[in-house]
């Protein structure tokens, strides 16, 4: 998101914002979240390895790491391999960021797509802290 989208969100009490393709850093204190999210935005993201380390980094020990993810897209702006790959597979993708930070317990995935076969898929792919 970018600033003027965070700046009209009435609920926010604070932002940062960063783009984490050029700074892969976050700017916050080690274990300082019991949540993390992502929506419908992995794909985008040219740094996995690097932003997993970092998710585990602010994440409190038992914290949860939700990411949501669709095959809808910008094109120009995912990483080539989600463009020659299918649902399943950006589900193990994703997972697999997980699994290799080799900070996370083993990943959870939910479809939660509205309307299965008939609607875009939305899936919900979840780890919790080792």
């Amino acid at each position: 998101m970018n600033e003027s989208e965070l700046k009209e969100n009435p609920v926010l009490t604070s932002y940062d914002v960063r783009d984490l393709n050029e700074n892969p850093t976050f700017p916050y204190d080690d274990g300082s979240f019991d949540v993390v999210t992502c929506v419908v935005s992995i794909d985008y993201l040219m740094k996995p390895r690097e932003i997993f380390a970092e998710i585990g980094r602010v994440l409190r020990p038992g914290g949860t790491c939700i990411l949501s993810l669709s095959n809808r897209c910008f094109p120009t702006k995912v990483f080539q391999l989600w463009l020659q790959t299918g649902d399943m597979e950006h589900i193990f993708i994703v997972g697999s960021f997980f699994h290799y930070s080799g900070l996370f317990e083993k990943p959870k995935c939910v479809d939660m797509s509205p309307n299965p076969g008939l609607s875009d898929p939305l899936f919900i792919v979840t780890a919790t802290k080792k």
